[in-house]
């Protein structure tokens, strides 16, 4: 690992260990503030969710059912060579978990660290204007419902690649270390500012490239999502506009929306790389296309899932709808797994 890559896990790591489990508290405006600390997102990490592994090509653990359809097919690779001779490789292929993702109301809650990341409760008018919830119904039609995100790095997931980067004699692959909080991004908040920066949702946020989304959904509830329809969140909603809001009214749904909306804003801006697939499996390069079946869900508050996570997209009745506690448990910690390709020498 990176020296750099070294000490962004270190500091990482000593923050969560840090934090102390809290009880939930309710902050000046009548808004609470909850969430377990770091005990939940150590406490409660899915081991069964590393499988299955893939050598030369084949699943070894777990089901074949859960290897991304666009993970690297070959089984043979050519990634290294010795005095300029191509040596081969076994394709190897892992599901690694990579970082912590936070969906919360209240502007810069913090259920992981079980506080506010300013430190104190805020009052400020940034704070009015940020405060969220979900959507709900309107004598007009759906109320958008909004939420904060927040992205860490996960130390131990970061520790477990490093040893398998190691393994493959290859670049770590996952991107730089990173640390996201949506309420210092104005595009997270504006709709005007997030279609600026990715102006092709003028086509995929159309009503036509919606309707599509319906095949998107059947195959993630059904098998897994369908990786080329980039545009597509399952059951969820649509990839664009890439902010915080959504017309979704259940919690779960919602919070595993802004995750995965979280993802892709990370991976357009090349904060996510790719790391999956035959054209990923020597090197991990940034791509700004979201490739969904890259990653799945495990969420580990307020009600974990704990043997097993979940694809982005799936209809939250299949996996979790009585994942929340009304009022305390409407903000959400998920741990991101991410499928890495590499080839092993």
């Amino acid at each position: 690992m990176k020296q750099g890559g070294f000490i962004g896990v270190l500091i990482a790591f000593l923050a969560y260990i840090a934090a102390a489990p809290v009880a939930a508290q309710t902050n000046v405006n009548g808004t609470p503030y909850s969430g377990p600390g770091p005990s939940a997102v150590f406490g409660n990490v899915c081991t069964a969710c590393f499988f299955p592994v893939t050598i030369f090509g084949s699943p070894v653990g777990g089901s074949a059912k859960d290897v991304p359809a666009d993970a690297a097919h070959q089984s043979i690779c050519w990634c290294h060579s010795v005095f300029g001779i191509p040596v081969p490789g076994a394709a190897y292929g892992q599901w690694l978990p990579q970082r912590v993702i936070e969906t919360v109301r209240t502007p810069y809650n913090s259920p992981t660290f079980g506080g506010s990341l300013m430190g104190h409760s805020n009052t400020s008018l940034l704070n009015g204007i940020l405060q969220g919830g979900l959507g709900a119904s309107g004598g007009t039609g759906s109320t958008l419902g909004f939420y904060n995100m927040h992205v860490f790095v996960y130390p131990i997931g970061k520790l477990a690649d490093a040893i398998v980067g190691f393994a493959c004699l290859s670049d770590e692959g996952t991107g730089a270390d990173l640390l996201w909080v949506s309420e210092i991004d104005p595009s997270w908040s504006s709709d005007p500012v997030s279609m600026i920066m990715t102006p092709e949702a003028a086509v995929f946020a159309s009503m036509p490239a919606q309707m599509s989304c319906m095949a998107d959904a059947a195959a993630a509830d059904t098998y897994q999502p369908i990786g080329s329809m980039f545009w597509c969140m399952g059951s969820w909603g649509g990839s664009y506009p890439q902010d915080g809001a959504s017309q979704t009214m259940d919690a779960p749904r919602q919070a595993g929306y802004t995750a995965a909306k979280a993802t892709a804003v990370l991976q357009r801006r090349g904060m996510i790389w790719k790391t999956m697939g035959d054209d990923a499996i020597c090197h991990a390069y940034p791509n700004p296309v979201f490739a969904k079946t890259q990653y799945r869900l495990q969420q580990v508050w307020p009600n974990p899932e704990v043997q097993t996570d979940h694809w982005i997209g799936v209809d939250p009745n299949i996996w979790g709808e009585w994942r929340y506690k009304p009022v305390i448990g409407e903000d959400f910690v998920n741990i991101e797994y991410q499928f890495v390709n590499c080839c092993i020498l």
